[in-house]
Parts: C-alpha cells; structure tokens; sequence
C-alpha cells in the first residue's frame, strides 16, 4: 500500500498537462502557419485553404503534445517549435524571399 501512496504525486497534473497541450500550441500553429503563408506569393488560390488548416495542425500539436512523457518537454518542445517558426518567418521577411 505504501508503494501506491508513493507514486501518487510523481506524475504531472492531468490539468497542467491540457494547460500545456491547448495554451502552447496555438502560438506554434500561429507560426507554422504564417511561416507556410509568407512563403507562398501575395494573392494565391492556396491562401483560404491554408488558413483553414489552422484548426487541424493546433488539434494535431495538441494531441501529439501528450505524447512527450512530461508536460515540461511538451512545453519546451512547443515553445521552441514557436520560436523556430517565428525567426524563420523574420528572417524570410528580412531577406525580401517573403511573398507577403
């Protein structure tokens, strides 16, 4: 019985871990998404389409995020898949390779 006992708070909250999932990766869809957008040129058919994939990639970051075994990875993993996309899309801006 004490082996049980011992490994109740061991594990992440299940509530800092949907914390995680749902609050993090909507920036990084943010970015992933606006890194795809400023790669396409001004204009194109293919920017509505995109635009609605918004909810799909946050739903998938989200749900891939409870596969990392601890909700500090999962955070670190998303924050750092934001700022990747983000300086790639900053430095697209930056070289004139944007389209937007």
């Amino acid at each position: 019985m004490s082996d049980f006992l011992s490994h109740l708070g061991s594990e992440t909250p299940v509530l800092v871990r949907s914390l995680v999932a749902v609050l993090l990766s909507m920036p990084a869809t943010v970015a992933i998404i606006g890194f795809c957008l400023a790669l396409l040129p001004a204009g194109t058919p293919y920017t509505l389409p995109l635009l609605l994939m918004v909810f799909p990639v946050w739903v998938g970051l989200a749900s891939a995020s409870y596969l990392l075994p601890d909700a500090r990875r999962a955070a670190v993993v998303l924050v750092g898949v934001s700022a990747l996309s983000f300086v790639l899309t900053l430095l697209l801006k930056f070289w004139g390779y944007s389209g937007v």
